[in-house]
């Protein structure tokens, strides 16, 4: 495993490039042109966009909201706008159209990442909502061609009324820049809850110790880049100097064949899919060695049910699986890799962070209850985001309703129940 003692994410990648130039750090998938990102090509696609961004303004308490598919250019874009001071935002261009208006409405940013070919109707759409509030001024549209198209000839049709512009060709032979502070990097869209830069950096080096990544793996999540979870999944990837697979048409049919097609060796995902997986495998060979040989964990988010795991460890699949609780930065728990016991099969597991506290309380009375009695899991510390006005103080030391019932062992561990709300 690549180890690096990394403040940030551009000395994270900074260090990792160094290590191994020429390493791949990303696949863009592509059923015909798979497009494989090496380390230093990201490296100096983010120096140049960092620049880009810088000229048009970004800086320190600046927020950039990144709209674009499940391409490798996240990578650069978050790590470009955090090494600025800025806190980039994901926004799934997938959401309907009047979601995504007023995600861009409520984010404020000073510039805004779409793809060349997003529809004419959402641009349309994000014209009028900011001709609809003059107070805030319009974002500058950077139009992102992505991996497999051209740049437009002339970017002015994505004008939102702030100007539109295309990132730089990167080059070779840009100086790493001084980059200081601890801002917040990272948010989600909706309620804008962020992250600072050493709670995402921390969380995905000890997720990658977790996980046992390291050179050579590959790391697939079911979910899009600009969701929480796979976000969290890509940069643990990168900070174990493993690569992260960016698929945009990902779904339960294509999913079995682009594990075997890229060799994962690691995959996050829901329990629904995780059981349609595991269902598919055991169609097709009852060989353990002959299924998805390359596959060494899979993680089953918050399952409630052994069924999906279970079915995939009689596979020779070793499945766990993970607690991932709303609004925390995921995976928050996961089962040891040597557990041997069933409940390994379920959501829950150890902390990945050392720095966080954990306690389960009563959901009536709001008091502890003690080991093993079922209760809402709350938790405590630099996992715990922090709200947009509060950015620039202290991360919250209130403790952070997850909205889940679970257990906790007296050895630290715990279980996930389902949600608190789930008889309501």
């Amino acid at each position: 495993m690549f180890r690096c003692r990394a403040v940030n994410l551009l000395s994270l990648l900074s260090g990792l490039t160094k290590h191994d130039p020429h390493a791949i750090i990303a696949i863009d998938a592509d059923p015909a042109q798979p497009v494989h990102v090496s380390r230093s090509e990201l490296w100096r696609r983010t120096l140049q966009l960092r620049a880009d961004l810088a000229t048009t303004g970004v800086g320190r308490g600046d927020v950039v909201a990144v709209c674009l598919p499940n391409w490798s250019d996240l990578l650069g874009w978050q790590i470009a706008t955090a090494s600025l001071g800025a806190c980039a935002v994901g926004l799934d261009p997938a959401a309907p159209t009047a979601e995504l208006a007023r995600a861009v409405t409520d984010t404020r940013p000073r510039v805004l990442a779409l793809d060349r070919d997003v529809p004419a109707t959402l641009t349309d759409h994000l014209r009028a909502e900011c001709a609809a509030t003059p107070g805030d001024p319009a974002p500058a549209v950077a139009v992102v061609p992505g991996p497999w198209s051209q740049p437009p000839v002339d970017p002015s049709a994505w004008d939102l009324g702030g100007g539109a512009w295309q990132p730089s060709a990167a080059t070779a032979g840009m100086p790493m820049p001084a980059t200081s502070g601890d801002e917040p990097a990272v948010a989600f869209a909706p309620g804008l809850a962020c992250y600072r830069e050493s709670v995402v950096v921390r969380h995905a080096t000890s997720t990658a110790t977790a996980l046992g990544l390291g050179d050579g793996d590959l790391v697939v999540c079911t979910r899009p880049a600009t969701r929480p979870i796979a976000w969290s999944f890509a940069l643990a990837a990168l900070a174990g100097g493993a690569t992260y697979l960016f698929d945009p048409r990902l779904d339960e049919t294509t999913l079995p064949g682009e594990l075997a097609r890229f060799g994962a060796t690691h995959l996050a995902a829901d329990e629904a899919t995780a059981l349609r997986l595991a269902k598919s495998c055991h169609a097709r060979s009852h060989d353990a060695g002959a299924v998805l040989p390359s596959l060494r964990w899979v993680g089953i988010a918050n399952a409630t049910s052994a069924d999906a795991a279970q079915r995939l460890d009689e596979l020779g699949i070793p499945a766990r699986g993970f607690y991932a609780p709303a609004g925390v930065l995921a995976p928050f728990a996961v089962w040891p890799t040597g557990r041997s016991t069933a409940d390994r099969w379920l959501g829950g597991g150890h902390p990945v962070c050392a720095d966080v506290d954990v306690r389960v309380t009563d959901p009536e009375s709001g008091e502890p209850v003690a080991d093993g009695e079922s209760g809402v899991v709350e938790l405590r510390g630099a996992c715990v985001p922090e709200p947009r006005s509060e950015s620039h103080g202290t991360a919250a030391a209130d403790w952070f309703p997850t909205g889940d019932l679970g257990t906790l062992t007296p050895g630290g561990d715990v279980r996930y129940d389902g949600p608190a709300d789930r008889d309501a």
